[in-house]
């Protein structure tokens, strides 16, 4: 599934997606108030505060977005198109012909990608998922991740031998969520980057070595 083919919950009828100009526009906007979530959280967000980051004036944010639910709704939704973007790619290149620390180590370099590009990126995926809890039409894109994820993982783990793949896919999807909430805080150091790529190594060998055993 790529990301063009999933349905959107932003409003399709807005004239912001009409030219390519608009469209580009929309997306810078959106990453400025990425940044801006990331740096003050949701309930600081203010169009004005986006307005400034985009460098653009107040006033223009009404062309492309109808208020600030609608901006935080596109936003998610980039979000969500760029990581399960980003999930597909790294999910392809996962062989069963590979050891777990290959494996381990793919996946490694897609989590500690994610926190370089931008920062803000991923502090701000974090914080709108908190958001769906009490928004439902955030609801369907943080679950498109999840439907973009489990089954390439269980493709993986059913070719390895699994009799039970979605159940290994989730446990690994949670090691790698811990991963990235446990340093959600402040920037990779090397030390950190060598425990993320220890740690899911590790729940590779863990996860692998059972099948070994039945």
């Amino acid at each position: 599934m790529t990301a063009t083919s999933r349905t959107s919950a932003v409003d399709p009828q807005r004239n912001t997606g009409n030219t390519a100009r608009g469209a580009a526009k929309r997306t810078e906007i959106i990453d400025a108030a990425i940044e801006v979530m990331a740096q003050v959280g949701l309930a600081g967000l203010s169009m004005r505060l986006v307005a400034h980051q985009a460098g653009i004036p107040l006033g223009a944010l009404s062309y492309y977005f109808a208020d600030k639910s609608d901006l935080v709704a596109q936003a998610f939704q980039q979000l969500s198109d760029r990581e399960i973007e980003r999930v597909v790619r790294t999910a392809e290149l996962l062989e069963p012909t590979m050891s777990a620390e290959t494996l381990a180590d793919l996946v490694a370099d897609m989590i500690i990608a994610g926190f370089a590009a931008p920062r803000g990126a991923i502090v701000t995926r974090y914080e709108l998922v908190t958001e769906a809890s009490r928004d439902e039409r955030l609801r369907p894109m943080f679950e498109a991740w999840y439907r973009a994820m489990v089954p390439a993982l269980s493709r993986l783990f059913r070719e390895l031998g699994s009799h039970q793949p979605e159940l290994d896919s989730r446990t690994v999807m949670a090691v790698m969520a811990g991963l990235e909430i446990d340093n959600l805080y402040r920037p990779l150091d090397p030390i950190d980057k060598r425990r993320i790529r220890t740690t899911l190594r590790h729940a590779f060998r863990a996860v692998i070595a059972l099948y070994a055993n039945n």
